[in-house]
């Protein structure tokens, strides 16, 4: 059912719960409700975590729209809204879900496919804090995510990549709905030049550093629907988080505005061989803190966070040593070949200070492992310096003007709101300056038509709205069930209706946008609950009293 069909307001009496009167009566045709003769046990309720409706209402109402839908199975849905950092802690960290939407930004460290392919889903990444969250384990998905690391040969690593996406389009170990056209506003005339980026839109790492304010400017005040997590180089799971480190702390590599790793703190990387690495860095670059940055720190944080990261160590493990060859020169020996590893390892590793780092947790009360620091006044060295954190109001950062590559205004300030329309308003009163969110397809038109100072900025996203299936918790163990949960998903309503139009329905976890290592010809789920049902009894699911039973054992 397309946009013509099926209006916002439809979508919008589901999220309140007036949608599914009479669902039921609906499936008798398609499958039989048979009574219990045959019948396994039957399904227990099924939770659907989706964020709040202030805080991401397209989340929140697609979140509904595709509980009513399996409702129409035969099951039980419970959508629990929850807060953005409950999330994270809940289901991101702590894996204790059954199902749950998600956005996975599609920041520029993801542009290559390495994180999508292998640290989502490689079975050596299901530990607690770690991407495979859902739990995903397929021996044949392993042998080609790890190819795909192996191949330096472009077009033998496009291969290797392309079959990831298709075995995990097969599994469906989460299912992906649509790509997102990143629209976000901003006050226009407070700015010269605003610099954006395929995938980040205004909460890109060069839109901090390189937007040019309007005379009488110097500050640039982004807002953002939630707080920040953490400020811990050794966790960062969430991607604002992340986002604000990589301003506070320098990594060798930067993912420039093209998508392509260029040196940043490095002033240069040679390939020695296959395996062998030796990259150069600056002889003149301090630590917030006034400390001298050494080449003896760059060993450290990659020891230190191989050792005690559960998000970074995915991009270190391919490392066999790193040792530092004179005072500015570090040479990194890799295990095999690593196709990714400078867009990937040396553009999301964070430089991180020896002085400071070398006593944690050791010389902490309280603090058991590294990745729990609140790390409360983070010291780096890169283009902005923490100034201020009060949580839940604003943070604080200011420019480092001693680094090689100062920002163009003299302060950033980070808003949290407690929900995005609390953000449009104070963009509306002149008191932010950008927000680095998407608000919703309504809130954008409205910006665009009615307020005189506000633009928009709209770039393609590589990232992808999906649902989330926790694989070792029954049903979610059968992949019949999940490949039967992703077609009764009306992934173009959600594109016409929730999106306004504002995305593209997607099947894989590489974005159509990232052209080389999209697979176009993957299997696709969605927009069939006819083919749901069908399915389900194929595998022996049974239909009993209105609630879908396991099959008979």
């Amino acid at each position: 059912m397309g946009a013509d069909n099926k209006s916002r307001r439809d979508v919008l009496q589901i999220a309140g719960g007036t949608a599914s009167v009479g669902v039921i009566a609906g499936l008798a045709g398609c499958m039989g409700d048979s009574g219990t003769e045959g019948a396994g046990e039957p399904i227990d309720t099924i939770e659907l975590i989706v964020t709040t409706a202030d805080y991401d209402p397209v989340r929140y109402e697609f979140g509904q729209l595709i509980a009513e839908h399996w409702e129409e199975l035969g099951l039980d849905v419970e959508v629990n809204p929850m807060a953005w950092n409950q999330i994270v802690d809940t289901a991101m960290d702590g894996q204790d879900f059954d199902t749950f939407t998600l956005n996975w930004a599609g920041r520029a460290e993801r542009l290559d496919p390495d994180v999508f392919c292998y640290d989502l889903h490689h079975s050596s990444q299901t530990d607690e804090g770690q991407r495979n969250n859902v739990n995903y384990v397929s021996e044949e998905y392993d042998e080609y995510a790890e190819a795909q690391r192996r191949a330096l040969d472009e077009d033998e690593r496009q291969e290797a990549v392309h079959r990831c996406q298709e075995i995990f389009a097969e599994d469906q170990p989460r299912t992906p709905i649509a790509n997102q056209t990143q629209a976000m506003p901003y006050h226009a005339e407070r700015f010269d030049e605003v610099v954006t980026m395929m995938g980040e839109g205004l909460m890109s790492f060069w839109t901090a550093v390189e937007t040019v304010p309007a005379d009488g400017v110097d500050t640039l005040r982004l807002g953002y629907p939630s707080d920040v997590n953490n400020l811990n180089p050794n966790d960062g799971s969430a991607t604002h988080d992340q986002q604000t480190m990589r301003l506070i702390y320098d990594r060798l590599a930067r993912i420039d505005q093209d998508g392509f790793p260029e040196p940043w703190l490095a002033t240069e990387i040679e390939a020695v061989d296959e395996t062998t690495y030796e990259v150069t860095i600056r002889d003149d670059q301090q630590w917030h803190d006034g400390e001298d940055l050494t080449i003896d720190d760059v060993v450290f944080s990659f020891e230190y966070l191989d050792e005690h990261s559960p998000v970074l160590g995915a991009v270190t493990d391919p490392i066999e040593s790193v040792e530092a060859i004179d005072d500015w020169t570090v040479e990194f020996v890799l295990e095999e070949p690593y196709a990714p590893f400078e867009a990937v390892t040396l553009g999301q590793v964070f430089i991180i200070p020896q002085h400071i780092w070398e006593d944690v947790p050791d010389e902490l009360d309280d603090v058991e492992r590294p990745a729990d620091w609140e790390n409360p006044e983070p010291v780096g060295s890169g283009p902005f310096e923490f100034v201020e954190w009060r949580r839940d109001e604003e943070m604080r950062l200011e420019a480092f003007d001693d680094h090689f590559s100062p920002p163009e205004v003299d302060e950033l300030i980070k808003v949290p709101g407690a929900d995005v329309s609390g953000l449009v308003r104070l963009l509306e009163d002149e008191e932010i300056d950008m927000i680095g969110w998407v608000p919703g397809p309504d809130t954008v038109n409205r910006l665009d038509d009615d307020v005189d100072h506000v633009d928009i900025s709209a770039v393609d996203d590589p990232g992808w709205y999906h649902i989330n299936y926790h694989n070792e918790r029954e049903p979610f163990t059968d992949p019949e069930f999940r490949r039967a949960l992703a077609d009764a998903i009306p992934k173009q309503d959600i594109v016409d209706v929730v999106l306004d139009g504002m995305g593209t329905v997607t099947h894989s976890p590489i974005a159509e946008v990232n052209e080389f290592w999209h697979n176009p010809d993957v299997t696709e789920y969605g927009d069939d609950l006819g083919g749901a049902q069908q399915r389900l009894e194929e595998a022996g699911y049974v239909l009993a009293d209105g609630r879908l039973h396991y099959p008979e054992e």
